[in-house]
């Protein structure tokens, strides 16, 4: 991954926290290694699969209860990031339901760390991991665009973002909108987005008092890109093998 920008008073720091161990991560700059010490997978774009392919993609992407694709990949990422409790029930919203409308969305609250005599208080955060089909991969491409700099708006002044390479466009966040330290992810394979949303309820970066999320930026970005967006790409590509449609793959 490559820094690309960083404003406010705290982008210094979360630039630096992003970069951290960088090498080492999918879709880095080929010199670093995956856990068990091979060479790190580069994810298998969609690249190239035609309209017509695209289309089909959209059209079966729609017609998905989305957590029952993206559960395993939710659960593994809330588990590895040690979250205290999954709060409530989970939201699935198919593509054409939710907010925005064209977002097939898994979303839930998250409890990262329980209340102790200590530290009154919850670190209550939210996760979301969103599949945004489209008709062409220009149409997608156009959506990614308007994706980041509704994430940039989102985020104001005080926020580092980065490359994340390995897919057709990629970029991971990393800042406070409001809700505390949050990251937000955005790719584009082929035809489609996948989005995912972190919100910690903590201050990782500057290691406020209180109650903490019981992780460190390092190892959310790792996860992020490591473990969840591959996670998402191949439960994605399973399930639209098993409808019989390519993914061009």
């Amino acid at each position: 991954m490559k820094i690309r920008k960083a404003t406010g008073t705290a982008a210094a720091s979360l630039a630096a926290l992003l970069l951290l161990g960088s090498c080492g991560m999918v879709g880095g700059d080929g010199e670093g290694s995956s856990p068990d010490g091979g060479a790190p997978e580069e994810p298998q774009s969609t690249s190239g699969e035609g309209d017509s392919g695209a289309a089909a993609i959209d059209a079966e992407i729609s017609s998905w209860d989305p957590c029952e694709v993206l559960g395993d990949a939710y659960n593994d990422l809330t588990e590895s990031l040690r979250a205290f409790e999954v709060s409530g029930e989970f939201l699935s919203s198919p593509a054409g339901v939710g907010t925005p409308d064209d977002h097939a969305m898994c979303s839930n609250k998250v409890i990262w760390s329980e209340e102790t005599e200590d530290n009154v208080g919850l670190a209550e955060g939210f996760v979301d991991i969103s599949l945004v089909p489209k008709p062409s991969e220009e149409e997608a491409s156009e959506r990614y665009a308007e994706l980041e700099a509704d994430a940039r708006d989102l985020y104001g002044e005080d926020f580092a973002e980065n490359e994340v390479t390995g897919w057709d466009e990629g970029i991971l966040f990393l800042g406070d909108y409001g809700v505390r330290d949050a990251f937000k992810v955005l790719v584009r394979d082929g035809s489609y987005l996948i989005v995912i949303t972190l919100e910690t309820g903590s201050d990782l970066v500057s290691g406020g008092s209180g109650n903490q999320a019981d992780f460190t930026v390092e190892e959310a970005r790792d996860h992020l890109i490591d473990t969840t967006l591959p996670g998402v790409q191949s439960a994605v590509s399973e399930r639209l093998e098993e409808a019989g449609v390519s993914s061009g793959e």
